[in-house]
């Protein structure tokens, strides 16, 4: 089955879903996607949010949805067995963190041919998403923009479509033989400068 073909049997999410995955902790910026959200609850109110995730500040967000009245669109499931079967049945994948290091979760989104949009955090997202072509970056800690960003593909299925598609690539760029052969350049570079 193709990565972007969602499967119809063992429906875990909406029809229309937005999905993240992490620690519930401030870094993650689970708070920023809850505040973006609540801005676009009215105009998609066929859209739901789902969490995935465990940590220390559960209590906050669960408070932070409910006083944004988002507790029957988002959903804080805790911790998961297999989250590549949530991310095949997503629309699109959202990284709000504050800062990275190297976001296994948003390449595992991408190979699985999700559109993704990404705070541009310092670490990582840069270096993975190819901004406009195979998703999006938005200023980081910019409730407006990542909100702005979720209206966009949330009303585009055919942007949505096509960054989803070339997401995949992400398995080339970031695949086991692109990366050892990296790091054999590496360690050639290093000993022919001895």
């Amino acid at each position: 089955m193709p990565p972007n073909e969602k499967k119809l049997s063992n429906k875990l999410l909406g029809e229309r879903s937005l999905i993240a995955i992490g620690r519930l902790v401030p870094q993650k910026g689970f708070d920023l996607l809850l505040e973006a959200f609540a801005k676009l609850k009215d105009r998609y109110p066929e859209w739901r949010l789902t969490i995935l995730g465990e940590g220390g500040l559960r209590p906050q967000l669960e408070s932070l949805r409910d006083e944004l009245r988002l507790g029957d669109r988002v959903h804080l499931l805790g911790k998961v067995k297999k989250p590549h079967e949530f991310l095949q049945q997503a629309d699109i994948f959202i990284m709000s963190s504050r800062f990275e290091g190297f976001p296994n979760a948003l390449c595992e989104a991408m190979a699985c041919g999700l559109s993704v949009i990404s705070t541009d955090c310092p670490n990582g997202p840069r270096e993975i998403i190819r901004d406009g072509v195979d998703g999006i970056l938005v200023p980081n800690e910019d409730v407006s923009a990542l909100a702005a960003a979720m209206d966009r593909l949330m009303y585009d299925e055919k942007e949505r479509r096509s960054l989803g598609d070339r997401a995949t690539e992400v398995t080339k760029n970031f695949g086991l033989e692109k990366v050892m052969s990296m790091w054999e350049s590496l360690i050639t570079e290093v000993i022919t400068e001895e």
